[in-house]
């Protein structure tokens, strides 16, 4: 489907890999030129070899989105390289440490925050001069459902994300009368470098093999969806691709779930 977004300028934040990573191939098929940013270059020139492969006009800048310089270096670049900016999507986001609340220290916490919660208005902050010249601008979050509804673990990965909503119903309420859109993306469980890192993390616990840890855990979670599978970047993708559109323009404020029904389920069962 033809989305209108041709020629548009979007910066994905947590670009090359993953969801992001998903998110700004879905941008390059509609013709958006994509700014991506992250931290491990080598991870960054690879996603930026695929986009170009497939035809994307693609800038990737090397950046810590924990840091207010890095963060005004990548939205400098990406308005020397393509003259505009139309659409932000904070996606970089995630946890240094798995833990329950008993072996989190206040640097956890800290660094979960300042990762999840405050890149996310470092780019805002920065962006919002360009975005407010954008005839269609749109700021788009990806949050997580345990933001919503947490479980029995990494509660300073959930108490952030819960955080990252509840920005973005801000934004979008002080923001409406400028015509920018902001809306939020809870993603369920989906295969990307974090869950990855999170099965590691229990095989070792359990003195597991990770690829048979991989198997037993992505079975165990998949039966708690009741659309039966762990979902995959492009998933999430496609929703943030429709919010980036004229088709999504009176849409501002949600919180929109892509988790195959599980946090339904939750709440009904």
């Amino acid at each position: 489907m033809n989305y209108g977004l041709k020629d548009k300028v979007a910066i994905v934040t947590g670009g090359s890999k993953g969801i992001g990573r998903a998110i700004a191939h879905s941008l390059i098929a509609q013709g958006v030129k994509v700014v991506i940013c992250a931290r491990e270059a080598e991870a960054l020139s690879r996603a930026q070899k695929e986009m170009e492969k497939a035809r994307g006009k693609i800038l990737a800048v090397s950046a810590d989105v924990t840091k207010p310089a890095d963060v005004k270096k990548v939205i400098a670049a990406a308005l020397k390289k393509f003259g505009q900016l139309d659409i932000l999507v904070n996606n970089a986001g995630g946890a240094y440490k798995f833990s329950d609340f008993d072996g989190l220290t206040d640097q956890d916490w800290l660094s979960t925050y300042q990762l999840n919660v405050m890149a996310c208005v470092y780019f805002t902050r920065y962006a919002l001069p360009a975005l407010r010249q954008s005839p269609s601008a749109r700021i788009i979050q990806v949050s997580s459902i345990s933001g919503v509804q947490p479980g029995m673990y990494n509660p300073h990965y959930t108490t952030a994300k819960a955080a990252v909503i509840n920005l973005s119903q801000y934004l979008a309420n002080i923001l409406a009368k400028e015509k920018i859109l902001v809306n939020v993306v809870c993603a369920g469980p989906v295969h990307s470098d974090a869950w990855d890192r999170n099965i590691e993390h229990v095989a070792q616990l359990k003195n597991k093999d990770a690829k048979t840890m991989r198997r037993e855990f992505d079975a165990q979670e998949a039966a708690k969806i009741p659309l039966g599978r762990i979902g995959e970047g492009q998933d999430v993708a496609g929703l943030v691709t429709f919010l980036a559109s004229a088709q999504a323009s009176w849409i501002t404020g949600a919180c929109l779930h892509v988790d195959g029904g599980k946090l339904v389920s939750r709440q009904v069962g």
